[in-house]
């Protein structure tokens, strides 16, 4: 979604220019003189994303009409830089080519810068979270290593055709809900709110950072390319078995689906899974689960007096997965 879509949404016009000092935040801090971590440091930077999680830092501060200041956006950097941070290492372990419609750092600098530009931003955004408090920066530190937990079960857990749903969702909270739920977290202490708010606030970001992967990898079966700026079905052909197939595993056809996967994985063969996935229903399954979690985060959200953005934070869920959806290109047929 536009940045001046979600203003619209949480009626707070100033958003854009709010991300807009966060982008400038972060490339000020990047800033190195040494070529090899600062190009690839940038190129990442600019390479744009959703910026959901500093989105969330400043939605989150402003809920309860609190003041976007330094602090803030000292958190939307630390919060941003750690998401880029640990992605540069996924890529690294995925040995992706493509991120966000760029090379990647292991792509085009190679594997070994790739590792220090990951160090890199994480070391920066764990100096940014201690210049805001003690209690940020321990909240960055701990998503990270939240993160890396879940990336090494995700890692344990590929091409294991018994992989169990309770498994998977445990991985995706911990390698993208953790940090959209510390991203309100974050927003939150600086707003200097209540703790009760602060946890409403923390379950809401959970609810749809769970809901936010869980359609990411649904787009991974019925989406393009050029839409998702990455490879579709790039899921399967790394052994990263998620809810859809998981589901279908778990169906009276699922020998077909094992059969399927036991061959080397090709476009003939993804399109094949597809049919099958959407025939079983599957996605319809998947979109099942998403809503649910973007039940529970609008209903996290009582606790909250009903600000405009929080009425705008409880239509997001939903508009978010409507956006999302525009790029289907099989569920409905």
């Amino acid at each position: 979604m536009k940045l001046e879509e979600l203003a619209r949404l949480l009626q707070v016009p100033e958003l854009p220019a709010h991300v807009a000092a966060a982008e400038k935040a972060i490339e000020h801090t990047i800033a190195i003189d040494n070529p090899t971590l600062y190009e690839a440091s940038l190129r990442l930077v600019q390479a744009g994303g959703k910026r959901l999680r500093p989105f969330f830092v400043i939605a989150a501060a402003s809920s309860q009409g609190g003041k976007v200041d330094d602090n803030v956006i000292a958190g939307c950097v630390a919060v941003e830089l750690a998401h880029i941070g640990t992605l540069v290492h996924d890529d690294v372990i995925d040995e992706a080519q493509v991120r966000r419609g760029a090379p990647t750092v292991n792509a085009k600098e190679g594997v070994n810068s790739a590792i220090l530009v990951g160090d890199y931003l994480l070391a920066l955004a764990s100096a940014e979270a201690v210049g805001v408090n003690k209690e940020v920066a321990r909240i960055v530190a701990s998503t990270v290593a939240e993160t890396c937990d879940g990336q090494s079960q995700e890692t344990t857990d590929k091409y294991n055709i018994e992989r169990s749903i309770d498994s998977y969702l445990a991985v995706i909270y911990k390698k993208t809900a953790a940090l959209t739920s510390a991203a309100c977290r974050i927003g939150a202490i600086c707003a200097g709110l209540p703790s009760k708010q602060i946890e409403a606030l923390a379950a809401y970001g959970k609810a749809f950072g769970m809901a936010f992967q869980l359609a990411d990898d649904l787009l991974d079966f019925i989406s393009t390319s050029e839409a998702m700026g990455k490879p579709v079905g790039n899921d399967v052909k790394e052994g990263v078995y998620t809810l859809p197939l998981l589901l279908a595993l778990e169906d009276e056809r699922g020998d077909t689906v094992r059969s399927l996967l036991k061959k080397d994985h090709t476009k003939s063969s993804q399109k094949k899974l597809v049919e099958i996935l959407g025939g079983i229903g599957a996605f319809e399954e998947t979109l099942k689960e998403i809503k649910k979690y973007n039940d529970e985060a609008e209903a996290s959200l009582l606790e909250l007096g009903q600000t405009n953005v929080v009425k705008g934070l409880a239509k997001l869920p939903g508009a978010y997965l409507e956006w999302a959806l525009q790029r289907q290109v099989v569920l409905s047929r």
